[in-house]
């Protein structure tokens, strides 16, 4: 008798299992797991908002990320790293996103001010624990915030991460790239020094012009806070048809430039606890349909309402990647830990019994090899 069970991680399993038991055993191991994500996004914002007007522009860009399904997923934005921001802007970021929301858990963490100029992280109280944060200022041209969290209802040190928000040496110059490539070795320099095994965001206004470029070796180099690029697509970008679905300055036109880019550490790519989620990055309202040196409203991205407004807010469009955070994250598995939720129970049982029923019911498996 064969038994019509619905599990999605148990699919390919169900054509080959045919007892009530082996059923029960599934749905009891499928039915508590369970996942969460976490949107992260980076915005130059160009110092807005700074009025009620720039408030709305920005509302009307954030409900729009919110509502955005990416991988089934569609979810509020949990970490926004700025750059080019000021106190003010920052604040009022902040502040957009806990009145569209209904909330009160949206807080801003900024770095000094050179200029006026600041970089910022937004952050969701609800979905994650401000563990500490750093005004790095010896990285070059900007001063650098960096943030560490823990999602909230995590214990394990395993869990946690950390978020800089990056604004690199703009221009094109022999000596703008120079600067740029020192600024990267200096942010790595930063980042190495928290050691092996630790899971790293680099998110923001990276101002290069192509991965031919010191700043793109550098930020690539091995070692402990090693970036890899979660669009993985090293070339020439500027000016280049090729790389539209990845320019990101500037949406009101010329559209030629990827400036915005959001590097991970290996630890976020290893399918181990925290992972990026594969191809969710993407430069919001771009998705490669407008005309190259034209404006971003020339493409389908969004709505029109959405295109006019990431036009309006800033000279750059913000870019997204999402992050999973698995049920349970542990250092140290017990051995007995069969599944890895960092739990000796029943579970484990079910998920050393499903492995013993395939071996038992295909005659492929070699099960005591």
């Amino acid at each position: 008798m064969h038994w019509d069970c619905h599990c999605l991680h148990c699919e390919k399993k169900m054509k080959k299992w045919t007892s009530i038991c082996s059923c029960l055993i599934c749905l009891a191991f499928c039915g508590n797991l369970q996942a969460e994500t976490i949107r992260v996004g980076a915005y130059n914002t160009y110092n807005n908002p700074d009025n009620e007007t720039e408030d709305a522009v920005f509302s009307t860009i954030f409900s729009a990320i919110g509502n955005e399904s990416v991988n089934g997923t569609a979810k509020r934005l949990d970490i926004l790293a700025v750059s080019e921001t000021d106190t003010g802007s920052s604040v009022r970021l902040a502040d957009i996103l806990n009145n569209l929301y209904g909330v009160n858990t949206y807080n801003v963490i900024t770095s000094s001010s050179v200029g006026g100029d600041r970089t910022g992280i937004v952050y969701d109280s609800n979905t994650l624990m401000l563990l500490d944060s750093n005004d790095i200022t010896d990285i070059g041209t900007h001063p650098i915030i960096r943030a560490h969290f823990r999602p909230v209802g995590y214990t394990s040190t395993a869990s946690e991460f950390y978020v800089y928000a990056i604004h690199l040496k703009s221009g094109t110059t022999t000596s703008d790239k120079t600067q740029r490539a020192l600024e990267a070795t200096n942010l790595r320099n930063n980042a190495d020094a928290l050691g092996e095994g630790t899971h790293i965001i680099y998110a923001g206004d990276f101002n290069m012009q192509g991965s031919s470029e010191g700043a793109w070796t550098n930020m690539l180099a091995s070692g402990n806070g090693q970036a890899f690029d979660t669009a993985d697509s090293p070339g020439e970008w500027k000016d280049d048809e090729t790389f539209k679905w990845l320019h990101s300055q500037n949406p009101r036109s010329p559209m030629d430039d990827r400036f915005d880019i959001i590097f991970v550490s290996d630890e976020f790519l290893d399918s181990n606890g925290i992972e990026y989620i594969s191809n969710s990055y993407r430069v919001f309202g771009n998705n490669g349909t407008h005309t190259l040196n034209d404006s971003i409203s020339t493409g389908t991205g969004a709505s029109p309402a959405v295109l006019t407004a990431l036009e309006d807010a800033s000279d750059h469009l913000p870019i997204i990647a999402d992050v999973n955070i698995p049920e349970a994250i542990c250092t140290e598995s017990p051995k007995a830990d069969i599944n890895g939720d960092c739990i000796v129970d029943f579970l484990d049982f079910s998920f050393l019994a499903s492995e013993w029923l395939d071996c038992r019911l295909d005659p492929e498996e070699k099960c005591w090899e």
